[in-house]
């Protein structure tokens, strides 16, 4: 198993069951197996190199190969958006694709931007706006628009602009594996799509597997959100790459009376009820060549509004929360027992306090954000390797096996017997 930082990369081959049957060489070949899932760490958790590098240079200079070359410690303490009043975001087209959306569903303009401390008048292709506005902005199209289909809507709007936002130098990637990479791991990209959405994403089963994440942790929009970027991350896919990837959905909510909506923005491959929400891709459909793909950038079309965005610089930053969450996953593999924040607060020169209360501001916790981790990890464990107690046990770093059962049963719910039982 294999940790790209702080997306989850995940490498296994089909399980055996734990059905006490395996001879001495099976188990040998599990172990071996278990052995490849071991986590490489030193993955870029940004773009790699200078913060200073424009989106452009970025995705001309830097390949798959390269997300093998930063660990997530090179981030200095300035990397790391500590704060949800931080503007990060590169809100103009967020903010446009919001009102082309909203509008035509009933919402008025002037309440939709209240509280938010976003003007439009001001608002220039090289603004930036913080997570805190951004997520106030789609808290007030949650109770103004009318419609179930909202967040799908959203998520295809701001799709569709990808050709004019600074999202334009995809257009450079050669395949669907290299553009998926990019969207889902490198934070420069993070900040003009889905900047309230981080993936761990795992490699399993000839699949890719993207569970999301939420930055900040608002439970209340949790699905809202997840909507928006699961439909954003299709229609991107579909709209650089012009190609429609075949993609698998779960959902830990109940079917939705609104299934409809999911079946046309999504597709019919829906699962819900599931343990862990997630979006699914066959392997071998993103080695596919991207024919549309171009040399450079610069062999686009002249249209007016790209010169208006060319001075935007999107910096690899990475959020307090997905930081916290690439930190505990290291220390699971280093096999710390204990709470590691006294020594994620030195790592980013502030006190355990003030790392607290930071965290607070992003409605979050370490042991919320630690619990996360492990459960994520346990669930990818147990109900998608369907890996066995003692294997499972050995990779989450607990010795003793009924205080792992109890530890699983604590953060899912459930046995790890009955977690194997799952589909996912």
């Amino acid at each position: 198993m294999e940790l790209s930082v702080p997306s989850f990369t995940v490498e296994a081959t089909p399980s055996l069951l734990d059905d006490g049957s395996d001879t001495h060489c099976e188990n040998k070949k599990r172990s071996s197996e278990l052995a490849s899932m071991d986590v490489d760490v030193k993955r870029n958790a940004g773009m790699g190199g200078s913060a200073k590098n424009t989106a452009k240079d970025s995705v001309k200079n830097t390949t798959k190969d390269d997300v093998d070359a930063f660990c997530v410690d090179v981030f200095a303490s300035s990397d790391v958006v500590q704060s949800i009043h931080d503007k990060v975001i590169a809100g103009y087209w967020l903010v446009k694709a919001v009102l082309d959306v909203s509008i035509t569903r009933g919402a008025n303009k002037n309440k939709l931007f209240r509280g938010t401390g976003i003007f439009e008048d001001t608002l220039q292709p090289n603004s930036l706006i913080s997570i805190k506005q951004y997520q106030s902005l789609l808290a007030n199209v949650q109770s103004q628009t009318r419609g179930a289909d909202v967040s799908f809507l959203l998520g295809n709007a701001l799709a569709s602009q990808w050709l004019r936002s600074p999202l334009h130098v995809l257009q450079t990637c050669d395949t669907l594996q290299e553009l998926l990479t990019h969207l889902v791991q490198h934070q420069a990209f993070r900040w003009s799509s889905m900047p309230l959405c981080q993936y761990q994403r795992f490699d399993i089963h000839g699949k890719v597997i993207l569970v999301p994440l939420f930055t900040p942790a608002n439970v209340k929009m949790a699905q809202f959100v997840s909507e928006i970027g699961f439909a954003t991350l299709i229609a991107l896919l579909k709209g650089i790459g012009k190609q429609r990837v075949p993609a698998s959905f779960s959902f830990t909510c109940p079917r939705p009376k609104n299934i409809a909506d999911f079946e046309t923005h999504l597709g019919l491959k829906l699962t819900f009820n599931c343990p862990v929400s997630s979006i699914s891709f066959e392997k071998s459909a993103l080695h596919e060549s991207l024919s549309a793909s171009i040399d450079s950038a610069s062999d686009m079309t002249n249209e007016p509004a790209l010169a208006t965005h060319a001075g935007l610089t999107l910096s690899p930053l990475i959020s307090l929360p997905d930081y916290v969450r690439s930190h505990v996953y290291q220390s699971i593999r280093a096999g710390h027992s204990g709470s590691a924040l006294p020594e994620l607060a030195e790592k980013l020169t502030i006190s355990p306090a003030t790392l607290k209360r930071k965290l607070k501001e992003f409605n979050t916790s370490y042991r919320q954000l630690s619990e996360e981790v492990w459960r994520n990890y346990a669930l990818i464990l147990l109900s998608v390797y369907k890996a066995n107690n003692e294997e499972a046990a050995s990779k989450m770093g607990i010795n003793d096996l009924p205080n792992f059962r109890r530890t699983i049963k604590r953060l899912t719910g459930k046995t790890p017997s009955e977690l194997r039982l799952l589909n996912t």
